[in-house]
């Protein structure tokens, strides 16, 4: 199916994928060949249960040991990028501690076929059994890593005794399947690149032009080649058997250390998996949201250093240092912090809390009008407004939260123009609004399609005018649950957010139909994702009024 030419134009400007993008922000790698400078490394191979050998780098530091052990399991490749993963292998020699940097299964030095996340735990599970045995080890072995280097610590985070998994998550349906729907830009940037033992080079083109091929299950195929785990995703689009043994989320004791990110594609299972601890959660287990995206933000910011992850080295090295050092107890107290710190996107300030959501976050309801307003009292005016979805023409995303060039916040105006679109904005604030936690949203909608979708974009509009993206979720509705004469209530998640929305600026609201392609366009004709393409026009209603109060619901912060 060819590209609309007005989303084309929109999507050059912001699809640029480039291998680096597919690495994860924090992974530590080592130079190539046996010496670089001073740092020596030994390869070795560990036959796992069915015999496959998983290669890894062995680097020890001067001494004569036993030695506490950091761990990392990685896709993308042992050897790596150069002075980056230097650094980090460096500072670990430095304090005494055995590096091991071991290619998962099928990947570059790694026998077998690479699944991602299929081998996880058995691996590795063999593997820090291996490290605990060698004469080298103290039988201390720590995870250090982001994103899917991260989801191999959560895969054995029951046998490590320190975890500090960054922008990641143990549940990766969540991640391919936010809200149940496929979650395209993520799945073909880092899959179609990922699909091979080392890495298959994507021309951007014809990554842009892979997400309107229909149906998805031949994308792959006619993009680059046959890949077998892209085409497994699209057939379980449920969180079913084949995602449940891929699922590490769990009790977890050890001390972990996560920090995540506001525009991350992992925010809201991140969170999950942190809660997910409930009273077993190590008392000094800590997870920090920063303004993190997974991918480079491609307009100016504000951030300042507080954009970088590498703020929170040398803290995450006192936390390691604490729990994996034999006499950390005598030579450092305690962390006093609380479990929770976050950034005020925009304020620009780290709070810390105890809970999540922060104690001091109040739900509060902001109304979705049918004159296009949004206020804190409802509208009782009775309402329907209207709209057609066309997927041959999807709404595009632009920014938000996928894998990427050009992710996190993105200015909004070329969209303003469309007509498959309701928009309400507020007043200008009289004084800045706060906002941290979850965000939220109910409409009551209706459709004459088998199946479609419903968005809900929460935005600010500056007094410059640009609009920004603060947070988008979305949810699936099928004929069955529209056959009665009354609207649907949906209620959607709109992910969560720390963000402060300046005196003078405005809030502002978009309920469309597809966010494309970060999210994959619903094709509105009721067949599974895997074998869906027959598009078909979708008429959309959604209702205002007393008996249907659509709002948004935003986590307003009592801060002082």
């Amino acid at each position: 199916m060819k590209r609309p030419e007005k989303v084309k134009n929109i999507m050059k400007k912001i699809i640029l994928l480039s291998i680096l993008v597919i690495m994860p922000i924090h992974v530590l790698l080592s130079s190539r060949g046996g010496k670089s400078n001073d740092l020596t490394k030994q390869t070795v191979y560990l036959a796992v249960e069915d015999s496959i050998k998983l290669a890894a780098d062995l680097y020890l530091p001067d001494g004569p040991g036993p030695f506490p052990c950091i761990l990392v399991r990685s896709p993308y490749s042992k050897d790596g990028i150069g002075e980056f993963g230097e650094k980090y292998v460096r500072l670990f020699l430095s304090h005494g501690w055995a590096v091991i940097i071991q290619d998962t299964r099928g990947k570059f030095e790694s026998e077998g076929i690479y699944h991602p996340f299929k081998h996880e735990r058995p691996d590795g599970l063999a593997t820090i059994k291996w490290v605990r045995s060698q004469s080298w080890c103290n039988g201390k072995v720590a995870g250090w890593g982001g994103s899917y280097v991260g989801y191999t610590q959560w895969a054995i985070a029951d046998q490590l005794d320190v975890i500090t998994p960054t922008v990641t998550s143990a549940n990766m349906y969540e991640l391919i399947y936010p809200a149940g729907i496929y979650s395209l830009a993520t799945a073909f940037n880092w899959g179609l690149p990922n699909g091979a033992r080392t890495y298959n080079t994507v021309n951007p083109e014809k990554m842009e032009d892979s997400y309107f091929i229909l149906p998805l299950s031949v994308a792959d195929d006619s993009t680059i080649k046959q890949i077998d785990f892209l085409d497994d995703w699209l057939a379980h689009p449920h969180e079913d058997a084949y995602w449940g043994a891929m699922n590490h989320r769990s009790v977890v004791t050890c001390p972990v250390y996560t920090i995540a990110g506001w525009y991350d594609i992992f925010l809201m299972s991140q969170i999950r998996d942190f809660e997910s601890m409930g009273p077993y959660r190590h008392p000094e287990s800590r997870l920090i949201i920063g303004p993190y995206a997974h991918g480079k933000i491609a307009i100016e910011t504000d951030f300042g250093e507080h954009g970088e992850l590498s703020l929170h080295d040398d803290e995450m090295m006192s936390f390691i240092k604490r729990h994996l050092t034999d006499d950390a107890g005598k030579t450092e107290e305690s962390d006093p912090r609380k479990p929770y710190t976050f950034f005020i996107m925009h304020r620009n300030e780290w709070v810390d809390y105890d809970h999540w959501p922060p104690e001091k976050s109040i739900s509060t309801p902001y109304y979705l009008n049918s004159n296009g307003e949004i206020t804190q009292h409802p509208d009782d005016t009775e309402k329907i407004i209207k709209y057609t979805y066309d997927p041959v023409d999807p709404f595009p995303s632009i920014g938000g939260t996928y894998l990427g060039v050009g992710v996190g916040p993105a200015y909004q105006n070329p969209n303003t123009e469309r007509m498959d679109q309701i928009v309400f904005e507020s007043e200008p604030l009289e004084k800045p609004l706060v906002l941290l936690g979850p965000v939220d949203a109910t409409i009551y909608a209706g459709t004459d399609a088998p199946s479609t979708d419903f968005f809900v974009s929460l935005q600010e509009v500056r007094e410059d005018g640009k609009i920004i993206n603060i947070q988008e979720g979305g949810q699936t509705i099928y004929s069955d649950e529209t056959g009665s004469p009354r609207p649907l209530r949906l209620d959607i998640s709109v992910w969560a957010t720390g963000y402060q929305i300046e005196a003078g600026h405005k809030i502002r609201v978009v309920i469309t139909s597809s966010l494309f392609p970060r999210y994959n366009r619903n094709l509105n004709s009721g067949e599974p994702v895997i074998k869906a393409q027959n598009p078909r026009i979708a008429h959309q209603k959604v209702y205002f009024g007393k008996k249907y109060p659509s709002q948004v619901r935003l986590p307003v912060l009592d801060i002082d």
